[in-house]
Protein backbone atom coordinates (compact mmCIF):
# COMPACT_ATOMS: atom_id res chain seq x y z
CA UNK A 1 0.00 0.00 0.00
CA UNK A 2 2.92 2.31 0.57
CA UNK A 3 3.73 2.15 -3.15
CA UNK A 4 0.38 3.68 -4.05
CA UNK A 5 0.84 6.58 -1.67
CA UNK A 6 4.24 7.16 -3.30
CA UNK A 7 2.65 7.21 -6.76
CA UNK A 8 0.07 9.72 -5.50
CA UNK A 9 2.90 11.90 -4.20
CA UNK A 10 4.66 11.74 -7.56
CA UNK A 11 1.44 12.69 -9.34
CA UNK A 12 0.87 15.66 -7.03
CA UNK A 13 4.47 16.86 -7.49
CA UNK A 14 4.06 16.59 -11.26
CA UNK A 15 0.82 18.58 -11.14
CA UNK A 16 2.52 21.31 -9.09
CA UNK A 17 5.40 21.46 -11.56
CA UNK A 18 2.98 21.68 -14.50
CA UNK A 19 1.11 24.51 -12.79
CA UNK A 20 4.30 26.36 -11.83
CA UNK A 21 6.17 26.05 -15.11
CA UNK A 22 4.13 26.95 -18.15
CA UNK A 23 5.26 28.22 -21.52
CA UNK A 24 4.82 31.90 -22.34
CA UNK A 25 2.30 32.81 -25.02
CA UNK A 26 4.98 33.53 -27.61
CA UNK A 27 6.06 29.84 -27.59
CA UNK A 28 2.54 28.43 -28.10
CA UNK A 29 2.35 26.40 -31.33
CA UNK A 30 6.08 26.70 -31.99
CA UNK A 31 8.94 24.24 -32.10
CA UNK A 32 9.65 24.85 -28.41
CA UNK A 33 6.15 23.74 -27.41
CA UNK A 34 6.38 20.62 -29.57
CA UNK A 35 9.77 19.81 -28.07
CA UNK A 36 8.42 20.34 -24.54
CA UNK A 37 5.41 18.11 -25.25
CA UNK A 38 7.70 15.44 -26.69
CA UNK A 39 9.89 15.35 -23.58
CA UNK A 40 6.86 15.37 -21.26
CA UNK A 41 5.28 12.43 -23.07
CA UNK A 42 8.61 10.59 -23.12
CA UNK A 43 9.05 11.05 -19.36
CA UNK A 44 5.44 9.98 -18.79
CA UNK A 45 6.03 6.80 -20.81
CA UNK A 46 9.17 5.97 -18.84
CA UNK A 47 7.36 6.65 -15.56
CA UNK A 48 4.54 4.31 -16.61
CA UNK A 49 7.05 1.60 -17.51
CA UNK A 50 8.84 1.98 -14.15
CA UNK A 51 5.54 1.83 -12.25
CA UNK A 52 4.51 -1.25 -14.26
CA UNK A 53 7.82 -2.99 -13.54
CA UNK A 54 7.51 -2.31 -9.81
CA UNK A 55 3.89 -3.52 -9.73
CA UNK A 56 4.75 -6.68 -11.64
CA UNK A 57 7.74 -7.37 -9.40
CA UNK A 58 5.45 -7.09 -6.37
CA UNK A 59 2.94 -9.47 -7.95
CA UNK A 60 5.54 -11.97 -9.29
CA UNK A 61 8.65 -11.83 -7.10
CA UNK A 62 10.21 -15.05 -8.48
CA UNK A 63 10.09 -13.74 -12.01
CA UNK A 64 11.54 -10.41 -10.88
CA UNK A 65 14.36 -12.16 -9.02
CA UNK A 66 15.10 -14.32 -12.07
CA UNK A 67 15.34 -11.32 -14.41
CA UNK A 68 17.29 -9.34 -11.82
CA UNK A 69 19.75 -12.20 -11.39
CA UNK A 70 20.03 -12.62 -15.14
CA UNK A 71 20.73 -8.91 -15.56
CA UNK A 72 23.30 -8.92 -12.77
CA UNK A 73 25.03 -11.97 -14.26
CA UNK A 74 25.18 -10.27 -17.67
CA UNK A 75 26.61 -7.15 -15.98
CA UNK A 76 29.33 -9.19 -14.24
CA UNK A 77 30.18 -11.04 -17.46
CA UNK A 78 30.48 -7.74 -19.30
CA UNK A 79 32.62 -6.27 -16.55
CA UNK A 80 34.99 -9.26 -16.65
CA UNK A 81 35.09 -9.49 -20.45
CA UNK A 82 38.76 -9.95 -21.43
CA UNK A 83 40.38 -7.85 -24.12
CA UNK A 84 43.47 -7.79 -26.29
CA UNK A 85 45.78 -6.89 -23.41
CA UNK A 86 44.50 -9.83 -21.36
CA UNK A 87 45.09 -12.15 -24.30
CA UNK A 88 48.64 -10.86 -24.76
CA UNK A 89 49.39 -11.30 -21.07
CA UNK A 90 47.99 -14.85 -20.95
CA UNK A 91 49.75 -15.76 -24.20
CA UNK A 92 53.11 -14.53 -22.88
CA UNK A 93 52.60 -16.43 -19.63
CA UNK A 94 51.80 -19.62 -21.57
CA UNK A 95 54.82 -19.13 -23.83
CA UNK A 96 57.08 -18.59 -20.83
CA UNK A 97 55.76 -21.78 -19.22
CA UNK A 98 56.46 -23.72 -22.44
CA UNK A 99 60.00 -22.33 -22.71
CA UNK A 100 60.84 -23.75 -19.30
CA UNK A 101 60.17 -27.29 -20.55
CA UNK A 102 62.69 -29.07 -22.79
CA UNK A 103 61.42 -29.35 -26.40
CA UNK A 104 61.51 -33.15 -26.29
CA UNK A 105 59.17 -33.11 -23.28
CA UNK A 106 56.65 -30.58 -24.65
CA UNK A 107 53.19 -31.61 -25.74
CA UNK A 108 53.20 -31.31 -29.57
CA UNK A 109 49.59 -30.06 -29.66
CA UNK A 110 50.32 -27.25 -27.20
CA UNK A 111 53.48 -26.34 -29.08
CA UNK A 112 51.67 -26.27 -32.44
CA UNK A 113 48.88 -24.09 -31.03
CA UNK A 114 51.33 -21.58 -29.54
CA UNK A 115 53.34 -21.49 -32.78
CA UNK A 116 50.16 -20.83 -34.78
CA UNK A 117 49.24 -17.97 -32.44
CA UNK A 118 52.76 -16.54 -32.56
CA UNK A 119 52.76 -16.65 -36.35
CA UNK A 120 49.39 -14.89 -36.51
CA UNK A 121 50.57 -12.23 -34.04
CA UNK A 122 53.81 -11.66 -35.99
CA UNK A 123 51.89 -11.28 -39.25
CA UNK A 124 49.30 -9.01 -37.59
CA UNK A 125 46.41 -11.31 -38.54
CA UNK A 126 44.74 -11.76 -35.14
CA UNK A 127 41.47 -9.89 -34.71
CA UNK A 128 39.50 -9.35 -31.53
CA UNK A 129 35.72 -9.02 -31.52
CA UNK A 130 34.17 -8.09 -28.19
CA UNK A 131 30.52 -9.13 -28.00
CA UNK A 132 29.74 -7.65 -24.60
CA UNK A 133 29.87 -10.70 -22.39
CA UNK A 134 32.57 -12.63 -24.29
CA UNK A 135 35.35 -11.97 -26.79
CA UNK A 136 36.13 -13.85 -29.99
CA UNK A 137 39.73 -14.05 -31.20
CA UNK A 138 39.90 -14.98 -34.85
CA UNK A 139 42.60 -15.24 -37.47
CA UNK A 140 42.18 -13.17 -40.61
CA UNK A 141 43.65 -14.11 -43.97
CA UNK A 142 45.64 -10.90 -44.38
CA UNK A 143 47.43 -8.26 -42.35
CA UNK A 144 45.24 -5.35 -41.22
CA UNK A 145 47.63 -2.88 -42.92
CA UNK A 146 47.85 -4.83 -46.18
CA UNK A 147 46.59 -2.77 -49.13
CA UNK A 148 47.00 -5.32 -51.92
CA UNK A 149 44.01 -6.24 -54.02
CA UNK A 150 43.31 -9.66 -52.42
CA UNK A 151 43.40 -8.07 -48.96
CA UNK A 152 40.83 -5.37 -49.75
CA UNK A 153 38.58 -7.28 -52.16
CA UNK A 154 35.31 -8.18 -50.50
CA UNK A 155 35.23 -11.60 -52.17
CA UNK A 156 38.53 -12.74 -50.64
CA UNK A 157 37.75 -11.67 -47.09
CA UNK A 158 36.62 -14.06 -44.39
CA UNK A 159 32.88 -14.45 -44.85
CA UNK A 160 30.38 -14.50 -42.03
CA UNK A 161 29.73 -18.22 -42.50
CA UNK A 162 33.42 -19.18 -42.38
CA UNK A 163 34.24 -17.29 -39.17
CA UNK A 164 33.83 -20.43 -36.97
CA UNK A 165 36.69 -22.05 -38.91
CA UNK A 166 38.92 -19.04 -38.21
CA UNK A 167 38.09 -18.61 -34.51
CA UNK A 168 41.26 -19.17 -32.52
CA UNK A 169 40.00 -18.59 -28.99
CA UNK A 170 37.04 -17.45 -26.91
CA UNK A 171 37.52 -15.13 -23.96
CA UNK A 172 35.05 -15.22 -21.09
CA UNK A 173 35.31 -14.28 -17.42
CA UNK A 174 38.89 -12.90 -17.66
CA UNK A 175 40.22 -16.07 -19.34
CA UNK A 176 40.82 -17.28 -22.84
CA UNK A 177 39.51 -20.80 -22.61
CA UNK A 178 41.07 -22.54 -25.59
CA UNK A 179 44.51 -21.23 -24.62
CA UNK A 180 43.95 -22.61 -21.14
CA UNK A 181 42.68 -25.93 -22.54
CA UNK A 182 45.53 -26.38 -25.03
CA UNK A 183 48.12 -25.78 -22.31
CA UNK A 184 46.43 -27.95 -19.70
CA UNK A 185 49.07 -30.68 -20.12
CA UNK A 186 51.96 -28.99 -21.90
CA UNK A 187 54.86 -30.91 -20.35
CA UNK A 188 56.07 -34.53 -20.04
CA UNK A 189 52.85 -35.71 -18.42
CA UNK A 190 50.67 -34.95 -21.45
CA UNK A 191 49.99 -38.63 -22.17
Amino acid sequence: MRFFSLSNRVASIRARIDNTFSLPERFKGSFVERLTNYWKSLLTDYKDVAVGVVKESINKPKKAMFYGGLGYTAYLCGKRNPGEEDFTMQFRLATNNMILVHPSLQNPNSDAYLRRLQEAINQNRLRFLSLGIFTLVWEDLYDSDDCTYPAICEYTKVSFWSIPQHVVDVGFWNKFWRLKWELHNYDANYL
